[in-house]
């Protein structure tokens, strides 16, 4: 041994002495005694004495005291030697009132172990002891006395605050670490080779709620393996993220990596941890659930209340007797960890059996689509589960005969709730992903089976977050032993039904994409750009021997199509329509574009009904029209080749555009032999907003030309058979009504227009026939007049001009500038008839002799702005003869049944000549 700053009384002999010692901020120095020899010393003071008797050497130190940085206590020792060489006999006992837990290494012996010693100081990181003993008795040649029968090794200290990292190194390549106890307080015992930790109470490092009970102790130093033993008691959230920062996440296959719980847990703890090698590692434990809610991952069902237990080994874990509510019922759930196969690593497997309640599917948010679609369910049903999770992916089968719950889906996926329905939903590793390894592309099959109805295959990536659909298959109503194969590339989809509604599943997918209220493209997108969409079909072929789709029922149809992104293209043949069918679904806001180019298309007057209720309840989603027919035929009646281009500026377009929204019909034109019709208007929000609802009241507002070729033929397309022969002309104007194009709404009715007829004879019929134009055709005159006009108007009046304007407003239709002019009368009219109610208020003057004055009178284009009576003033004031000939009627009621009554002529006043003897323009 030797001093520093050492102040030394002393007397010795030959044989030995006594001295007194005081050090002040020197050193004692302690050759193969201690790793660092030097121990540096604030203070210290003793009383030593020592003998020699030949090689027998003994000394005693007396009322030691001593302080430094690290430690500071007092004690006595004794030592003797019986020779040379020997490391001798130690009696040793010391009180420390104060030590540092991190240099606690420092002062262990080089008799412990060197591993043992460089733990201790890698594991102790902080902390403070205090009520420390330090004991040695016996032979120091068996130090540090590991059977306790040759001496006595002894260190107990009170510690708290320690920060202790029983496991300071985890081993090469091992994934986490070991968390660290923090705040530890208890008793640190040395005795014999060992130490250990009783009593303690610490938390765990990066988790302050867990409270942990810790016994930790390393039976012998010469092997060091740390045992620890612990009751953690906390939040279920924070152990849970214990377990998977720690090598315990590698020994479970990740199984719990994405699991979350609530409320508090208890968790029984014991490791075995050889220092040297922690790949040897034993663990055993046990968590006991008490009512917490546990998620396995974001995407499984809510395992709310769970009771039961987790025991768990370095080998894996297995449930035992665990129950919980899911899903709306009651499930019971077993499994564990299973062995893997030859040179595989282990997995885990879960299995499940319980009821579902459709109102528990609608609440469970994270199983997406699923809680969607289950908002047309009710009831409840049984099934079976099965979660796996190999290679750090979940795999995960479901079955059931969905007996007990009804499915109030679009045919064939609507049942009643007494039906069995078997359904099969599985995701499962490819056979090349199992068995890549880490570096073989991770890649699942996603299988649908319900009963003999539907099956579906997709085969995804699902390296990533959000899974990618590389090809699938879809196959609906295929016969018994038919099948689709997996195609190469896409997503084919075959699908044979007798009834099918296109319609009503669009609906049902809109709510299960995403907002129900969203247009079918905008809800078939998430964050990636694809989503959903990818789901869709690429190829398709499909037979029905009645289709449904946008109101209309379609009957023996097939399509065979495909789909480029958001492009649907299809030949269709149907008894109703024949063609090539683009659709482009919209890439954000807006209702898409429809791109068709038709052989012939027939619409009936329910089909069209159909049509005019779906234009009156969505509005937003009518898509942007580029349709060209060949053969048009609407309500049985032949129209020739159609032409519609028109574009739907919705809130989205208003939005970026300004303006209102509406339905805006850039074009519309019918073709036959005998007519060429055109028009252009719009459909638009009677408040112009662009902020008004999807539902709010609509105008349709149109300018319009048709060009006739022969009015009597053009007629009889529209049901009314022999009511005019031949006639050519023009009608041109405007008209507007509340509601949808298709939906002529007469009480609303507003607009004007002028028609301009030529050579044509209104045929001898019935009034009641043609209504209105049987009333025009003036052949009620001969049974109600005296004068003899039979030869004018019995057969039909023959004309070479109908001309005129005509106003409507509110559904009143009137004019007072409409001329007839044939070979022997000439007609003027003026007055209203009441559209809705078939009836009318007309007051009709006719001259029946043709001369040099009457041609004058119908030659000029009577101005609507002075009307027929103000035109006949000045007219029978230059013809003041023609009066005389000219005949008044008074025709009124209903159209089916006009009455006519004359009206006597009497003659002109001078003042009335005088007036009307003014200039007034007469032609326009």
């Amino acid at each position: 041994p030797g001093l520093r700053g050492a102040a030394l009384d002393f007397e010795l002999t030959q044989d030995g002495g006594k001295a007194r010692l005081a050090i002040a901020d020197g050193a004692l120095e302690f050759p193969g005694v201690f790793e660092e020899p030097v121990l540096t010393m604030a203070s210290l003071g003793a009383d030593v004495s020592w003998q020699r008797q030949g090689e027998q050497l003994s000394a005693t130190v007396e009322r030691l005291k001593f302080a430094n940085a690290d430690a500071q206590g007092e004690g006595r020792f004794s030592w003797r030697r019986a020779a040379a060489g020997e490391p001798g006999t130690l009696e040793l006992d010391a009180a420390i009132s104060r030590a540092d837990g991190a240099r606690v290494w420092r002062y262990l012996p080089l008799g412990v172990d060197r591993e043992a010693r460089a733990y201790v100081r890698d594991a102790v990181l902080a902390g403070s002891a205090s009520d420390a003993k330090f004991r040695i008795r016996g032979d120091l040649r068996h130090f540090p006395f590991a059977d306790g029968k040759q001496g006595e090794f002894l260190v107990t200290a009170r510690v708290r605050d320690v920060d202790l990292a029983y496991v300071p190194h985890p081993s090469a390549g091992e994934a986490g670490r070991w968390p660290a106890l923090t705040g530890l307080a208890g008793e640190l015992v040395f005795q014999g080779n060992g130490m250990q930790v009783r009593g303690a109470t610490a938390r765990f490092a990066d988790a302050p709620r867990l409270q942990a009970k810790v016994e930790t102790r390393i039976p012998d130093f010469a092997h060091t393996e740390v045992r620890v033993e612990a009751r953690v008691s906390g939040p279920l959230a924070e152990s849970l993220a214990v377990v998977n920062g720690s090598p315990l996440a590698a020994s479970l296959n990740q199984a719990l990596a994405r699991s979350t719980g609530t409320g508090n847990a208890q968790v029984d703890l014991a490791l075995v941890l050889p220092v040297g090698e922690l790949a040897r590692s034993q663990v055993r434990g046990t968590v006991t659930l008490a009512g917490n809610d546990v998620q396995i991952t974001p995407d499984s069902p809510l395992l709310a209340r769970a009771r039961g237990a987790v025991q768990f080994t370095e080998q894996g874990f297995q449930l035992a007797d665990v129950q919980a509510r899911a899903l709306g019922g009651d499930v019971r759930l077993e499994g564990g960890t299973r062995a893997g196969a030859a040179g595989e690593p282990a997995w885990v497997q879960l299995r499940a059996q319980g009821t579902v309640t459709a109102d528990g599917l609608r609440q469970a948010r994270e199983l997406g689509h699923a809680a969607r679609l289950a908002r047309d369910f009710s009831g409840s049903t049984g099934y079976q589960l099965t979660l796996g999770f190999p290679r750090k992916h979940a795999e995960l089968l479901v079955t059931s005969n969905l007996q007990g719950m009804a499915l109030n889906l679009p045919a064939p996926l609507n049942k009643t709730a007494e039906a069995v329905l078997p359904l099969r939903y599985e995701t499962a590793l490819t056979r090349e992903s199992q068995a890549g390894g880490a570096s073989a592309p991770l890649h699942e099959t996603l299988s649908v089976e319900i009963g003999r109805i539907a099956a579906v295959t997709y085969l995804r990536d699902v390296s990533q977050p959000e899974p990618r659909v590389l090809r699938g298959g879809i196959a609906v109503g295929l016969a018994p032993g038919e099948t689709l194969a997996l195609p190469t590339e896409g997503v084919h989809a075959k699908v044979q039904l007798a009834s099918f509604n296109i319609d009503a599943w669009e609906q049902t997918l809109e709510r299960v994409a995403g907002d129900a209220t969203s247009a079918p493209a905008q809800a078939t997108t998430t964050a990636d750009g694809a989503g959903a969409l990818a789901y869709l079909p690429t190829v398709m072929a499909l037979r029905a021997r009645e289709l449904g789709v946008e109101g209309r029922t379609l009957h023996n149809v097939v399509v065979n199509g495909t789909r480029e992104d958001r492009t649907w293209r299809a030949n269709i043949d149907a008894q109703e329509l024949s063609g090539v069918v683009e659709y482009r679904q919209p890439q954000n806001t807006g209702a898409g574009r429809l791109h068709a180019r038709l052989a012939r298309l027939t619409i009936g007057a329910a089909a069209a009904s159909e049509v005019e209720a779906l234009l009156e309840q969505q509005p937003g989603s009518i898509p942007a029209l580029d349709i060209v027919v060949e053969d048009f035929e609407l309500k049985g009646r032949k129209l020739g080749r159609l032409e519609i281009d028109a574009v739907n500026r919705g809130a989205g377009a208003v939005a970026r555009e300004g303006g209102i929204r509406e339905w805006r019909l850039n074009r519309l034109s019918l073709a036959t032999p005998d007519l060429r019709f055109s028009a252009s208007g719009n459909w638009a929000a009677l408040d112009a907003s662009a902020a008004a609802p999807a539902n709010e009241r609509r105008r349709t507002a149109m300018k319009f030309r048709l060009e006739i070729a022969d009015a009597g033929q053009v007629l009889a397309r529209f049901g009314m058979k022999d009511i005019v022969r031949r006639g050519r002309g023009t009608m041109e104007g405007t008209v507007a009504w509340a509601g949808s194009p298709l939906a002529l709404d007469y009480p609303s009715l507003a607009g004007n227009f002028n028609i301009n007829v030529e050579s044509g004879q209104f045929l001898k019929a019935e009034p009641g026939l043609a209504k209105l134009l049987g009333v025009l055709s003036l052949q009620s005159l001969p049974r109600r007049l005296t004068l003899d006009f039979r030869d004018v108007f019995s057969e039909g009046f023959q004309f070479d001009f109908v001309r005129g304007d005509v106003t409507i407003e509110q559904g009143m239709a009137a004019t007072n500038n409409l001329q007839m002019k044939g070979v022997n009368a000439a007609v003027l009219m003026e007055g209203k008839a009441d559209i809705a109610r078939e009836t009318q208020e007309l007051k009709v003057v006719v001259v029946p002799e043709i001369n040099a004055g009457t041609a004058s009178l119908v030659a000029t284009v009577i101005n609507p702005a002075i009307g027929l009576g103000t035109f006949l003033a000045q007219y029978f004031l230059r013809e003041p003869l023609q009066r005389a000939a000219t005949q008044e009627f008074q025709i009124d009621g209903t159209w089916a049944d006009p009455r006519v009554r004359r009206v006597p002529r009497t003659p002109a006043a001078p003042r009335e000549a005088t007036v009307n003897a003014q200039p007034a323009p007469v032609a326009r």
